[in-house]
């Protein structure tokens, strides 16, 4: 039996990415992603739940916001539950493996990726923590790296 489960949407955030911790510490990210379906004449939009763990959430959580682009790389997962009221749910949600970051920095306009950054692997996050901060680069800093 052949399986194959992967996704690759691009669209814009629909609220900002919501950071929290699971009971043993674990990050993990949930956002939406509003996606546009054009058709002859008319457009749709599409709109998905996203949720990415460890560094890769914590990635997001810091550095996106609603309305910013991004491409997200994963898989489907279908879900199921029972609620308060006894009745049984389901939901299918994408499971982010990687991002890419689209549009420059302060463009909300897609595009390439600014800098060469602004990717994003499972396991490759750079920063820590559930607030998004500003950072300030001095490029005299770089003069001593060797390529």
């Amino acid at each position: 039996m052949v399986s194959f489960n992967k996704v690759i949407i691009a669209g814009n955030l629909t609220r900002d990415p919501e950071l929290r911790f699971t009971g043993s510490g674990i990050p993990v990210c949930d956002f939406g992603i509003a996606v546009n379906r054009v058709r002859s004449k008319s457009e749709e939009v599409d709109f998905f739940d996203v949720t990415a763990w460890r560094e890769l959430g914590e990635t997001i959580a810091n550095y996106k916001k609603k309305g910013d682009p991004i491409l997200v790389e994963g898989k489907l997962q279908y879900r199921t539950w029972e609620a308060q009221d006894g009745s049984k749910r389901s939901k299918v949600d994408v499971v982010a493996d990687n991002v890419q970051f689209l549009g420059g920095r302060g463009d909300g306009e897609g595009g390439a990726p600014s800098g060469g950054g602004g990717g994003a692997r499972k396991g490759g996050g750079q920063r820590q923590g559930g607030k998004r901060d500003d950072v300030d680069i001095n490029e005299e800093d770089f003069d001593d790296i060797p390529f």
